[in-house]
């Protein structure tokens, strides 16, 4: 394209090369290309083609006149297309924060759950353990409610045999016989009192271990429970963290590649200026030469 460009006539050439300029971006033309053109069409044209200079003046006049229009078009385009780029990237920040500010509610909604699923289970262990105390503690008044019964059982029989013994200690006036059947009943009476120790004893520690089995078991239970919740706890929080850490690592990923595009923009903008610059010198200095050029031919006229 650039050599056709500098096959084609001077006025061609300078409307076909601002054209290019308002179509295509700065970075697919060669910068050195274009300073190269504008060198050429500075530098003025050649002994061999001054003489026909006299018949385009009009023509160029009107390309002259023409310039500063395309000139503020082509600003005017370049500045849209740069605050189209600043909108899309601010856009892509602010995706960037929206995304982030999610992946922060998700985690604290995540503890917030995890915590509360805690507190469930330690109320369920507490209840259960609960409801095991109130099951054991109507055995042990069932017990004592047996226990006493059958005291009074017992309390009653002695209290028959007494009153036989009294009954026949009148009747048959025996009162060696009654004193042999009083200390028989008496030994039999502590036997009986010394068994319902012993087994009342016996009774007590069976239900001390069972007691102790039981709680020990609840132990062992609330613990394996509290275990398993803690690795699951922690499983998920290794899992979060993870997660956190990749998009983290997305987040300095995407914020390289802004920081590359800033760059890019901003090499590309200093490459616009540098442009502009050497646009206007050569326009400048093309209306020099057509002043100078328009005079002499008012002095001969």
């Amino acid at each position: 394209m650039m050599r056709q460009l500098e096959r084609l006539p001077r006025e061609a050439r300078a409307q076909q090369l601002v054209r290019l300029l308002l179509e295509t971006r700065e970075e697919s033309i060669p910068k050195q290309a274009v300073l190269g053109i504008w060198g050429k069409l500075v530098a003025g044209p050649s002994k061999s083609t001054r003489k026909g200079m006299g018949s385009r003046q009009q023509t160029r006049a009107k390309s002259a006149a023409s310039i500063p229009i395309i000139r503020s078009r082509l600003l005017e385009s370049k500045r849209k297309q740069a605050e189209c780029d600043l909108k899309l990237l601010q856009n892509r920040i602010a995706l960037l924060q929206h995304e982030e500010s999610k992946a922060w509610k998700k985690i604290t909604q995540t503890k917030d759950r995890a915590q509360e699923i805690l507190e469930m289970r330690m109320a369920s262990v507490l209840r259960q353990e609960e409801k095991c105390m109130h099951q054991v503690e109507r055995e042990r008044q069932s017990r004592s409610s047996q226990k006493k019964q059958h005291s009074l059982k017992k309390e009653s029989v002695i209290k028959k045999k007494h009153a036989a013994i009294q009954i026949i200690s009148k009747k048959y006036q025996d009162v060696e016989q009654v004193k042999l059947e009083s200390k028989r009943l008496k030994a039999e009476r502590e036997r009986l009192q010394l068994q319902q120790v012993e087994r009342a004893r016996a009774k007590r520690q069976v239900i001390r271990r069972q007691e102790e089995a039981l709680k020990k078991k609840k132990m062992l239970e609330k613990q394996q429970v509290d275990e398993e919740a803690a690795l699951r706890l922690v499983k998920k929080a290794i899992a979060e963290e993870r997660q956190i850490r990749e998009h983290r690592k997305k987040v300095q990923e995407m914020e390289e590649a802004e920081r590359t595009l800033i760059q890019r923009l901003q090499g590309t903008q200093l490459i616009q200026r540098e442009a502009y610059s050497v646009l206007e010198q050569a326009l400048l200095r093309t209306d020099l030469k057509r002043a100078h050029s328009v005079a002499p031919l008012e002095k001969l006229t």
